[in-house]
C-alpha cells in the first residue's frame, strides 16, 4: 500500500523539524566559535530524526508524543506572554503551535492513514500506545503540573524584564535629545525650552518633532516627567516614569515609606505594560536605573541620600507642572 498524503505530510514536518535544528546549530557555530554547541544539539537532533524514522516504520505514536509535549510546553509560553502583552507576535506564536500540536495528530488518525498503519504493523493493527506512550503520558502530565508554570513563570519575568528595558531605552534616548537640545541652547542656536510648555507630553512631542528618528510617532510620549531647571548634581532624577509622583520620590517625610505605583490610565494617559511593577530614573550624570516595584522606598533608591531641588526645580508631568515649594515646606515642619 502506498504511503498516503496525511502520512507524508506529517513527514515532511518531521524533516523540517530535522533541518531546522542542523540549521540553529550551524547558525549557533559560526556565530559563537564554539564548536560544542553540536553536543547541546545532539538531543533534540536525536529526537527529531527518533520522531521521523518511527513513523516511517509506521509508529505513529513514537512521533505524536514528543510532538504533543514539546509543542503542548510552547502553547503554555504563548499563553503566558499573551496575558502578559496581547502582542501579536505571542498570538501567531501561539497560532502556529497550536496547529503544529493538532495537525499531526488529526493526520495520522485519518480513515486512510490508519489503513496504512495497520499494513506497516507486523500483526496487522496499529501500534498501540506501549510503554513508552504511558512513560510520555507522564511526562506530559507532569510538564503540565510542574514544567509547564515553570515556563510560564519564567516567560512572565523575562516579558516584563523586556518591557522594563524598553522603557529605560526610551528614557535613555529622550535623555540624548536633551542633551542635544541643551547644546543647542549654550551654542545661542534655536532650542526648545521646556519651561515655554504646561506639561511634559508637549514638551517631549517638540523634541522628537526636531530630533526624532525617521519622524515616526513618539513612542509613549504621556510617559514621562521631566525636570526643569534641575540642581547641578549627577544623581539628581532628570526624568521618571510617570507612574510616580516626584514629589513622593523627592520630598517623602517618610524615607522608608514605599511609594505608590500608579498605571497611566488611571488618569487617561497610555499603559506601558510594567507600570505598576517597575519604573524608570534617569539621572543628570546620564545614568538609567530600572527600580522594581518591591524597591520603590526613596532610602533605596538614595542609599546617599535624597537629592534635594533647587528653589526654582519644577517637574512637568503629563497632567501638568508641579512643584517642590509646598511640600518641601511641610517636611521641614
Amino acid at each position: 500500500m502506498k504511503k498516503p498524503l496525511p502520512v507524508k505530510i506529517v513527514e515532511a514536518l518531521g524533516w523540517t523539524y530535522v533541518a531546522l535544528v542542523v540549521l540553529g546549530c550551524v547558525v549557533g557555530i559560526c556565530l559563537s566559535g564554539d564548536p560544542s554547541l553540536f553536543i547541546a544539539a545532539f538531543f533534540p537532533l536525536a529526537l527529531t530524526l527518533g520522531m521521523v524514522l518511527s513513523l516511517r516504520r509506521g509508529r505513529r505514536v513514537w512521533f505524536i508524543m514528543p510532538n504533543s509535549i514539546v509543542l503542548f510546553l510552547c502553547l503554555i509560553v504563548s499563553v503566558g506572554v499573551l496575558c502578559e502583552s496581547m502582542s501579536a507576535g505571542a498570538l501567531a506564536f501561539g497560532l502556529v503551535a497550536l496547529l503544529l500540536f493538532a495537525g499531526p495528530i488529526v493526520l495520522l488518525n485519518l480513515p486512510v492513514s490508519t489503513r496504512w498503519f495497520k499494513a506497516k504493523a507486523k500483526d496487522g493493527r496499529p501500534d498501540a500506545l506501549g510503554c513508552l506512550g504511558v512513560f510520555l503520558l507522564l511526562v506530559l502530565f507532569l510538564g503540565a503540573g510542574l514544567i509547564a508554570p515553570s515556563i510560564f513563570i519564567c516567560s512572565t519575568f523575562g516579558l516584563r524584564h523586556a518591557q522594563s528595558q524598553s522603557m529605560a531605552m526610551r528614557g535613555r534616548n529622550l535623555y540624548v535629545f536633551m542633551m542635544q537640545d541643551n547644546q543647542e541652547h549654550e551654542s545661542g542656536g534655536d532650542w526648545i525650552d521646556p519651561s515655554s510648555f504646561s506639561n511634559s507630553t508637549q514638551f517631549v512631542q517638540a523634541l522628537w518633532a526636531k530630533l526624532g528618528e525617521d519622524k515616526a510617532p513618539c513612542p509613549y510620549p504621556d510617559s514621562w516627567c521631566i525636570a526643569v531647571n534641575p540642581p547641578d548634581n549627577d544623581k539628581f532624577p532628570v526624568m521618571v516614569t510617570a507612574n510616580i509622583d516626584p514629589r513622593e520620590l523627592l520630598c517623602s517625610q517618610d524615607k522608608d515609606q514605599p511609594l505608590k505605583l500608579t498605571c497611566p490610565k488611571e488618569w487617561g494617559g497610555t499603559c506601558f505594560k510594567v507600570c505598576e511593577k517597575a519604573y524608570v530614573i534617569v539621572y543628570k550624570g546620564g545614568n538609567t536605573k530600572i527600580v522594581k516595584s518591591k524597591y520603590a522606598r526613596p532610602n533605596v533608591i538614595f542609599p546617599d541620600g535624597i537629592p534635594k531641588p533647587g528653589p526654582d526645580t519644577y517637574f512637568l508631568t503629563p497632567t501638568g507642572r508641579v512643584d517642590f515649594v509646598e511640600r518641601q515646606a511641610a517636611v521641614s515642619l
